[in-house]
């Protein structure tokens, strides 16, 4: 199985947020060759910016380290300008819900590689609650 990991999955690792473990077992089989794992330099950035933000200069490099130390954990680097296109389009689509009035760009570039390359995207975040274009697994 092909699993899309979201800046929340990360950040409940690292902040050890409640549920965590599901996302850790799941890092496990990445780690095991059991499933692959994709994240993207986006969701990095988040992470890092989530603790820079904080002036937790040292734990958002620690954090970096940590997901690029996860063996067989792929980190997109390069997206196509049909990924960016398609993440464009996912925004429009779930941007304004009735109960929720906020889908970030970045919300649908994940999702867009996350269509094209996986099978599930795993997050806790409650903005993909409606997302039907892939199985979303929430933690």
């Amino acid at each position: 199985m092909k699993i899309f990991f979201d800046t929340s999955a990360f950040l409940k690792v690292l902040k050890k947020e409640k549920n965590y473990g599901k996302v850790v077992e799941r890092l496990t089989e990445v780690s095991n060759g059991a499933n692959i794992g994709y994240t993207d330099t986006i969701v990095v950035g988040e992470i890092v910016y989530a603790f820079l933000s904080q002036g937790l200069d040292d734990e958002a490099a620690k954090a970096r380290t940590y997901m690029e130390g996860i063996p067989r954990l792929n980190i997109m680097e390069t997206i196509p300008a049909s990924i960016s296109h398609r993440g464009a389009e996912l925004k429009k689509r779930y941007f304004k819900r009735a109960e929720k009035k906020f889908f970030s760009l970045y919300d649908g570039m994940h999702l867009a590689i996350a269509e094209k390359h996986c099978d599930v995207f795993l997050t806790a975040d409650s903005d993909f609650k409606d997302v039907t274009e892939i199985r979303i697994e929430f933690v």
